[in-house]
């Protein structure tokens, strides 16, 4: 059994050896039509950042999650059409750094009645959540565009 695994993982890297440009291609066409994984992935971190605040639900949770994202995805947007205008160069990575921080203290703040404290602690540990999420979604998209 570990055999064959071992042979098939061997096959699947040649393969990506040979055609990278396939494994990008297929990443980027998979990129939207599983960007529904990210709201399942998200949830347990945004479960373990809200641990301890008063009234949470779970669907609480997912509404914000699915916002955030919603909210992410414009802003994405946004700064993909202002990277094609050449007097804005460079507008659209500062807005891709310092709004998605912004956004998610006011989000947190509002959505769970938290003080600055809080708001501030937590979105320390949703920012570090944010970047495990997208290497879990990364290496799905990778797993996706091997096989």
């Amino acid at each position: 059994n570990t055999e064959f695994m071992n042979k098939l993982t061997v096959k699947l890297l040649e393969k990506v050896k040979e055609n990278p440009d396939l494994l990008l291609y297929k990443m980027k066409s998979n990129g939207y039509k599983f960007a529904w994984a990210l709201i399942p992935l998200s949830l347990p971190f945004m479960w373990l950042v809200t641990v301890g605040v008063r009234g949470r639900q779970f669907y609480d949770l997912a509404v914000f999650v699915t916002y955030s994202q919603a909210f992410m995805s414009l802003l994405f947007t946004l700064a993909a059409l202002l990277s094609l205008i050449p007097l804005l160069e460079g507008l659209d990575a500062l807005l891709i750094l310092l709004i998605p921080p912004i956004h998610m203290f006011a989000q947190l703040r509002g959505a769970f009645a938290l003080g600055w404290f809080s708001a501030g602690a937590r979105l320390i540990l949703l920012l570090l959540s944010v970047m495990l999420v997208v290497a879990l979604y990364l290496m799905l998209l990778i797993a996706l565009g091997v096989v």
